[in-house]
């Protein structure tokens, strides 16, 4: 083991065995920053929701983009960005040994064209304009990171779901409303981690119930209210009673619960199915380590949102990954090393937006190439030999095994997930050296005010589709606030067909408020308040909530 403090925050990090094992295979020096900088690092190239109107730079058609219309790089919409009408390699570079390799690929990549956003609208998924990272869609608005899901509205990896509302990593659901980390439920709202529910409403801990309301940790049950059992007629009166319908009942509900959870113990770690494992909310995993929202991983650490994986270190919002290290999105790929967004590619290495390449260097938005550096063609020869070249250059700089610096990012610390999951100050993000994107007001023409807008649905007409609403916090929150919303067809009928209320609050403070239900994706030591067993946990010493093993768990609650 080997013991190193992390240049960007200074603080102590650990670096063990296994990690010099894959370090060695993968033939790269350990690193120098610590995981969850260098988490931060590759969050910084990611812009998930905040989008842009402005023109297509080839076709001129009106688009929706991850770059605002000032970004001087030219922009393409995804259908003319994958077409051929263009040719990457004709922004092919020659190597230049007098300067950084990485300076150079810096300017190549501000040069070729950038997807506007990264999801197949128009080519595998349809009506899914504004989405991010998605495929294999239909009818989304507002989805990040998800694929194979269907008439779904505001929600973060909600995949193989159809009908899923306002939810976080969620997948396998139908025809629901606020999930946070939970998995295969239908007809239910406002439940965290859960699993297999049914038309259960505000819920903590729940597997395989139906028709429970306000109930913690309970174990295929029916007609439960705040975990007192009912028959079937007296829980249907009480239910009516609770008036769930209305907005104002719900969110005091939704306060009730939190100080009842409070109440019961807490299971250390969600990770199901899995050996010689740690971190949270994991499914099937093996000889797995700090890992977070995952499932299908073997010999993997540092990994944080996908499903499937082996051998792969540092890698963020992806899918079957074989000897990856520090990539944004490598899905389906082997040996990528410092990519973002390169797709079923084998050994691409510090490229950006490359698809179906081999053997790539310093690329960008190349399909289907091979052998080429700087976006120029080699043959093997030549490349092999060059690349030897540029790596030495490159371990000589420092730079080989790290990812792209901060400051390369074509966005503001704000702007990218980054805030999401190490939230920031304005001062603290510049302090460090980040960028940061100050939030323009708009002065909309709000028609209902928050406090106006209807308690219950049945009081809601087809004419509030023509009406601005006005956001309850009114901008007076860190959470990036619209200060106003509209109301779709789309989300009428749903709202309508689940007999709940219209939210109160924009898209971005319903988001925020849902991410504050979630633990971070980071690891704490601590001891069962039971028994003497010790654990890795996303509990913080300091939390409220009484922890314990699995256990101890079991023992409580099954």
């Amino acid at each position: 083991m080997e013991n190193k403090v992390c240049k960007n925050c200074q603080q102590n990090f650990l670096i063990e065995p296994d990690d010099f094992t894959f370090y060695q295979k993968i033939d790269v020096p350990p690193p120098t920053l610590c995981p969850e900088c260098r988490f931060q690092r590759r969050l910084l190239f990611r812009n998930e929701r905040d989008y842009y109107k402005r023109k297509c730079d080839l076709c001129q058609e009106s688009i929706v983009a991850v770059y605002p219309p000032e970004f001087q790089t030219p922009v393409y919409c995804g259908k003319c960005w994958w077409s051929d009408k263009w040719d990457p390699t004709s922004y092919g570079k020659d190597y230049d040994p007098g300067r950084s390799f990485l300076d150079q690929f810096k300017e190549l990549f501000y040069t070729v064209p950038m997807l506007a956003m990264q999801n197949d609208n128009g080519i595998g998924s349809v009506n899914c304009e504004y989405t991010y990272d998605l495929a294999f869609s239909k009818n989304c608005y507002l989805v990040m990171c998800d694929w194979e899901t269907e008439n779904s509205m505001y929600s973060f990896h909600t995949c193989q779901c159809k009908d899923v509302v306002d939810s976080f990593y969620s997948n396998g659901c139908n025809f629901s409303y606020e999930l946070v980390n939970s998995a295969d439920c239908y007809g239910s709202s406002f439940l965290t981690q859960s699993i297999a529910c049914n038309n259960c409403i505000l819920g903590y801990d729940l597997r395989g119930c139906s028709d429970c309301i306000m109930c913690v940790g309970l174990r295929n049950k029916k007609y439960c209210i705040l975990n007192e059992q009912y028959t079937k007629e007296e829980y249907e009166k009480k239910r009516a009673e609770m008036q769930l319908d209305r907005r104002d009942k719900l969110h005091e509900y939704q306060k009730q619960l939190a100080e009842f959870a409070l109440k019961f113990p807490h299971r250390f770690a969600h990770v199901f199915k899995s050996v010689a494992t740690t971190g949270d909310n994991l499914w099937n995993c093996k000889a797995t380590k700090d890992c977070f929202y995952f499932k299908d991983l073997e010999n993997c650490r540092y990994m944080v949102v996908g499903d499937g994986g082996k051998d792969t270190y540092d890698c963020s919002n992806t899918g079957h990954t074989n000897l990856c290290y520090e990539g944004v999105t490598p899905d389906n790929s082997y040996r990528n090393l410092g990519t973002i967004f390169c797709w079923k590619c084998t050994q691409a290495e510090y490229s950006n937006n490359c698809h179906g390449c081999q053997y790539a260097l310093g690329c960008s938005g190349v399909k289907h190439g091979e052998y080429m550096i700087l976006n120029k063609k080699y043959d093997k020869k030549s490349f092999d030999k060059l690349r030897t070249t540029i790596i030495a250059q490159m371990r000589a700089d420092g730079q080989w095994g790290e990812f792209f610096p901060a400051s390369m990012s074509p966005h503001a610390y704000n702007e990218s997930p980054a805030q999401d999951w190490i939230p920031l100050t304005k001062v603290e993000a510049l302090a460090k050296g980040f960028r940061w994107k100050d939030v323009q007001k708009k002065e909309y023409n709000i028609t209902i005010p928050a406090v106006a807008i209807p308690q219950t649905i049945v009081l809601v007409t087809d004419a509030i589709q023509n009406e601005t609403l006005g956001c309850k916090d009114e901008g007076n929150c860190t959470h990036k606030c619209t200060t106003a919303f509209k109301i779709t067809s789309q989300e009428l009928a749903f709202y309508r067909r689940m007999n709940l209320p219209l939210p109160d609050r924009c898209h971005n403070c319903r988001y925020y408020e849902r991410l504050s239900r979630r633990n971070p994706a980071k690891l704490y030591h601590r001891k069962c308040a039971r028994c003497d067993n010790e654990f890795e946990t996303t509990y913080s010493p300091d939390r409220p909530e009484v922890v314990l093993c699995e256990e101890c768990y079991n023992r409580e609650i099954l």
